[in-house]
């Protein structure tokens, strides 16, 4: 989609500050309500100058603020499938426009870890000139990390169905479990960032996630949050970006179910310290690939979905487990979880001889 801003109907009752039953009886009720110009069925996309207008001709109050202009004007100047890209581009911009931070010039090669690189500018560029200066001014108005905490909030609610973001409480026990203020922590599948950002007094964060795009958002996001980071855009599994490199803390909240994820071309890895996971337990090789990048008495905690609990292969590394400080849940307490997880955590062991047992 590109040319005039569209809006949902969600969009035009918090603009209207009516709830979304109003718009719904607003298009049943008035002939000249505007039609819609994209979206589906389901969830048509209007004209924002179109809305703007009737609201205006039918004396009905409206307010579009800063960052809804923003947000609408940024997704009506590209594909939406390519939305995380305008979101990232948007997100430089506003890291480079802050007093005493430029954002990274355009990179070919993947950034390298520990020199402090982001991945690099998107190839979508939105084509609306007028853009920059609105992000100014949303800025202005918000900050430049509220401006663009804003945009990714925004980004969220409209790829809501296609995103797996870890929830914030859930993402606030995981790194209260295991951060502590001055870590080093690691994240091997951040996505847009989330359990980084909740591990506040990391003294350093080390971020990878394979898709490009939301591995951009991420390192945008903790620049912003005064977080020094390490961002790697690149398959965990398959290009370990910090090899030989171990944190004080790992979280991760892993992609679950892929069956894809490497079995055959990682069959002898070091990682898997405890055997190598089956095809189908992708989940146990995200485990094993964490616990390979916490230091000697370094602590990890990893998001888990209840059914890899009750798994076989998952109770034989329990057993393995329990003996080198694991938590890993068990079949009961899978079957006891009501939100579709189970945080795995586990401390790793000191260095010393094997504990005999």
């Amino acid at each position: 989609m590109s040319g005039d801003p569209g809006v949902t109907a969600g969009d035009i009752a918090r603009l209207a500050g009516v709830g979304r039953a109003t718009v719904s009886n607003w298009r049943r009720r008035h002939d000249d309500f505007p039609r819609p110009v994209g979206g589906t069925a389901a969830s048509p996309l209007f004209s924002l100058a179109d809305v703007e207008d009737w609201l205006t001709r039918n004396g009905k109050p409206f307010e579009v603020s800063a960052g809804d202009r923003v947000w609408q004007r940024l997704r009506a100047s590209g594909d939406d499938f390519r939305l995380a890209d305008l979101v990232g581009w948007a997100g430089l911009r506003l890291l480079e426009s802050r007093g005493g931070t430029a954002a990274p010039p355009p990179r070919e090669a993947a950034p390298r870890p520990g020199d402090g690189a982001m991945p690099s500018w998107p190839d979508t560029v939105p084509a609306d000139p007028g853009l920059p200066a609105l992000l100014g001014e949303l800025a202005a108005e918000r900050g430049h990390r509220a401006a663009f905490d804003f945009l990714v909030e925004e980004y969220m609610r409209a790829h809501s169905r296609r995103l797996v973001v870890t929830r914030p409480d859930v993402a606030r026990l995981m790194t209260g479990l295991v951060c502590r203020k001055g870590d080093v922590v690691l994240d091997p599948a951040c996505g847009l960032g989330t359990l980084l950002l909740s591990a506040s007094g990391a003294r350093h964060a080390l971020a990878q996630d394979s898709d490009p795009a939301a591995a951009r958002i991420a390192a945008v996001r903790l620049r912003l949050a005064g977080t020094p980071a390490d961002v790697v855009a690149a398959d965990s599994l398959r290009g370990d970006g910090f090899p030989g490199e171990t944190a004080d803390s790992v979280v991760c909240d892993p992609p679950s179910g892929d069956r894809a994820w490497g079995h055959d071309e990682l069959t002898g890895d070091p990682r898997w310290e405890y055997g190598l996971p089956p095809r189908g337990e992708p989940e146990l090789a995200w485990v094993q690939h964490c616990l390979a990048h916490v230091r000697p008495g370094g602590r990890a905690a990893v998001l888990m979905p209840p059914a890899a609990a009750s798994r076989r292969p998952a109770a034989a590394a329990r057993r393995t487990g329990a003996r080198l400080g694991a938590a890993l849940p068990g079949a009961r307490a899978a079957r006891r979880a009501r939100r579709g997880a189970d945080a795995a955590r586990r401390r790793e062991p000191p260095p010393g001889p094997p504990d005999p047992r």
